[in-house]
């Protein structure tokens, strides 16, 4: 009839451990892999932002008084931003 002998309990119980024990495996190294990958990244951008802060400190002792003005009026934006709409009631004479 078949070409497969017959499987038992036992048999599954095996054969479902080792597919379970392939897959734990293969998770494992996924996980390893994404961690490095992860972990270069994370340190790239360490970089990058001190690089950054550098560069905006040096441009700050620079021109100090426009990087008042300029952090003003980000403040003063993102507060008109924050605050949410506002109803204007208008009475018309009458």
């Amino acid at each position: 009839m078949t070409d497969y002998p017959a499987l038992t309990p036992a048999r599954h119980r095996v054969r479902a451990k080792a597919e379970l024990d392939g897959a734990a495996a293969g998770a494992r190294e996924a996980y390893t892999h994404l961690k490095a990958g992860a972990e270069e990244l994370i340190e790239g951008g360490r970089d990058h932002f001190a690089d950054a802060r550098e560069v905006a400190q040096a441009k700050v002792r620079e021109k100090p008084l426009l990087a008042l003005t300029a952090s003003l009026g980000v403040g003063i934006l993102l507060g008109l931003l924050l605050r949410g709409p506002r109803t204007v009631y208008v009475r018309v004479p009458g």
